[in-house]
This record gives structure tokens, C-alpha cells and sequence, in this order.
């Protein structure tokens, strides 16, 4: 018995009269068997320590915690060494929340998402302080999404056009067809203005000095 002990590297706790408490959460029986436990060879994880005796043999202490499943999406590990995570030092941005122990360490929780592309021409930032964003109030056109994270506050998406009013006087529309337009040709009248856009393509008349009506109206 003494050899199978010597092998596992534990001395053999054995108790002094009293069973240790098969209901306790603590306790781990391998067998009830004293003859049995004299020829199995098993071994406890830190922090468990081995116990044989009378009333049978197997692990007393709380079990070690469980790792971090690095399947996980939400896991991301900075090192599985341990004396390495002594030597590092590291943030995990939020939500995340860092761990560390017998398995690594690193950071659990989903990933912060990534800040909107300031150059993209489709994001607008109001402001870039998430203090500021929390007390200013904004709105984004009908076509953007609000967003507000830890890179700060603005409106994502296009805006949506102002198309020239086809109900204004000013304006002339040759088609509504922004395919159509890119196709055809067409002129406007001395000191018209062509336009063409997302809306379509036609002619703007100048604007009047204030005060002058327009001829006709």
C-alpha cells in the first residue's frame, strides 16, 4: 500500500476513527474497499488531498476550478502558462472581464464592438466622449442608426438625399430615372443649372432677387 502512495507522490491522510462524510462536497470516494483502494493506483487534483483508510480511500478538499473552454467565443486567452500570466500584464476591454489561475489567464466576455471608421463617409460622430454622449441629445436622419458605445455617439448610414422639389416652380425635372440620366443628354436654358443626382436630372432656374416676382406668377 505504502508503494502504491510513494508512486502518486501524496502521503495517505487516514482518519482517525471517524469516516469522511460521503455527502460532504469536499469528499470524493474512489472505493468503499479498503482491499480494493490497496490495489487501484488513482491520483487528486490540487488542491485534493488523498485519503486511505478503513472506510475506503479517495480525494478531500475542494476540486480545482474548472478552465475556461477556449472553444468558447467569449474566451480569449492571452497565455495557458501560469508563471507566464504572473509576468504579463494586460487589460480586457468591456464588457470583458479578465481571469487568471491554474489554466492561464485572459479575458472573458464577448467582444467590445468596433468604433464606426471616422473617414468612412457614411459615419457622423457627434462627439467622441461617452460622458458627453450620455448628456447631449441628437437625432439622425430618418435613412442613419443612432449608435452609442464606448468610442462615443453619432448616426450610421446614408443620409437620405433632398431631392429638388418637383412641386418648386425653379425646378424643371427631365426624368426621375437616375439609370435613365446617366444615359441621356440634355441643356438647359440660359442661366439654368443642370442637376443630376440619386433623385434624377433636370434644370433649376436661378433664384429671384429679393423683392422680384416672378414673371407670370
Amino acid at each position: 500500500m505504502s508503494a502504491i502512495f510513494g508512486q502518486l507522490g501524496c502521503d495517505p491522510q487516514v482518519s482517525g476513527g471517524d469516516c469522511p462524510d460521503p455527502r460532504d462536497p469536499e469528499v470524493r470516494y474512489v472505493s468503499h474497499d479498503p482491499e480494493e483502494c490497496a490495489r487501484i493506483d488513482f491520483d487528486c487534483s490540487p488542491p485534493q488531498t488523498l485519503f486511505s483508510d478503513e472506510c475506503g480511500c479517495g480525494c478531500i478538499g475542494p476540486e480545482a476550478p474548472s478552465c475556461p473552454d477556449p472553444a468558447d467565443p467569449e474566451v480569449h486567452y492571452v497565455s495557458h502558462d501560469p508563471r507566464e500570466c504572473e509576468l504579463l500584464d494586460f487589460a480586457c476591454s468591456p464588457p470583458q472581464t479578465q481571469f487568471g489561475g491554474e489554466c492561464g489567464c485572459g479575458c472573458i466576455g464577448p467582444e467590445a464592438p468596433a468604433c464606426p471608421d471616422p473617414s468612412d463617409p457614411d459615419v457622423r460622430y457627434v462627439s467622441r466622449d461617452i460622458e458627453e454622449c450620455h448628456l447631449i441629445d441628437f437625432v439622425c436622419a430618418e435613412s442613419q442608426t443612432q449608435f452609442v458605445n464606448e468610442c462615443g455617439c453619432g448616426c450610421v448610414g446614408p443620409e437620405k438625399l433632398a431631392c429638388p422639389d418637383p412641386s418648386d416652380p425653379r425646378v424643371h425635372y427631365v426624368s426621375d430615372d437616375p439609370a435613365r440620366c446617366a444615359v441621356m443628354l440634355f441643356s438647359c436654358d440660359e442661366g439654368q443649372t443642370a442637376f443630376t443626382d440619386g433623385c434624377g436630372c433636370g434644370c433649376l432656374d436661378p433664384k429671384l432677387p429679393l423683392g422680384h416676382a416672378r414673371q407670370g406668377s
